[in-house]
């Protein structure tokens, strides 16, 4: 991957992951969070790149919100990669380079090594270092056998995997519904750069979370634990700790709600006061009830999510649904 995301080197053996650290990658990190968090909130309305949302305390953040009640989207797609992980394990094939954008804990990828054929390597890719080796460090000593080669960065822009050819079956994992944090054009994009990274002999395995009533998504992004709340509010403790901001955390509300014209659930910071925040030597206004858009997570028809995976230069070879048609699956190759 390109120095620019913020790579780091790494060593390898059959129980260790080490991080050697890059001297750019703090700085050139806290350079672009600064960017972009000034950008967002100089815009009206406001906003903020919702991969800010993970540094470790954001991962933890998310794995608790994966278990929750409400939040049905991980028990659901877990259920059913179960069942179709033997199924998976054939379509794939031996001796197969598993590449997980986004990897988190690494818990669906582990029933998925298990069914394998002889799986050759795991390359999981997160913007959170730390978390990205603890979870390394937890799958290497689980799969001994499996080369592990974690690459620390922004997967949202293109990969540049040196040395990946060497690797010739190559299967992108990306579950869960993080797909629906893009809009069309930039999930169009994403996909063509994971068609790239695969090649003409890979595929890509995907979740999307599919459209649904109102109360079930809403619930599910605004659970009764206050934890996805949290969570939302984390973005802004990380802009007081990295980049010397004021917020009081205290003084926003989490909002989720569902628009449905745009078929997305979307997540908003509310100010409950008029008030300023300085960020190092700028200042931003607030307006009492002034929001901060920090996602958006799109939901899908399968039509509506093979149109879009189409017209990035892909086909799928199966889909799968849970039984109440809650989340779908897809197998992804190149269109012929």
């Amino acid at each position: 991957m390109d120095d620019r995301t913020g790579t780091t080197a790494y060593k390898s053996d059959s129980n260790t992951i080490e991080i050697e650290p890059s001297a750019s990658s703090l700085s050139f990190e806290q350079e672009q969070f600064m960017k972009d968090v000034q950008q967002g909130l100089t815009n009206s309305p406001k906003s903020l790149p919702c991969k800010y949302f993970y540094d470790q305390r954001g991962s933890e953040l998310f794995e608790q919100i994966c278990q929750l009640d409400e939040y049905y989207i991980t028990r659901t797609e877990l259920a059913l990669l179960n069942k179709i992980n033997t199924e998976l394990a054939q379509m794939i094939g031996p001796q197969a380079t598993i590449i997980e954008p986004g990897a988190g804990a690494g818990i669906k990828i582990q029933a998925l090594l298990n069914s394998l054929d002889s799986p050759h390597s795991y390359v999981p890719m997160d913007i959170s270092k730390d978390f990205l080796f603890y979870s390394a460090n937890i799958i290497q000593s689980k799969f001994p056998d499996i080369q592990i080669m974690p690459i620390q960065g922004d997967f949202t822009h293109p990969v540049e995997w040196q040395g990946r050819e060497k690797h010739h079956n190559r299967i992108v994992f990306f579950p869960g519904s993080t797909i629906g944090n893009f809009d069309k054009q930039s999930a169009i994009e994403f996909l063509n750069s994971m068609r790239s990274l695969v090649g003409s002999t890979g595929a890509l395995i995907i979740g999307a979370d599919l459209l649904k009533e109102r109360y079930i998504l809403e619930s599910a992004y605004d659970d009764s634990k206050g934890v996805t709340a949290a969570f939302n509010k984390n973005i802004l403790a990380r802009i007081n700790s990295e980049l010397g901001g004021n917020f009081n955390l205290d003084n926003f509300s989490h909002r989720a709600r569902l628009n449905q014209r745009e078929q997305r659930i979307e997540m908003h910071l509310l100010s409950k006061i008029e008030q300023t925040v300085s960020i190092g030597s700028h200042r931003f206004s607030f307006a009492s009830g002034e929001s901060i858009h920090t996602e958006n997570s799109h939901k899908y028809t399968i039509d509506s999510f093979l149109q879009m995976a189409s017209a990035a230069g892909f086909r799928a070879l199966k889909t799968w649904t849970d039984e109440d048609e809650l989340f779908s699956v897809h197998y992804l190759v190149q269109n012929e």
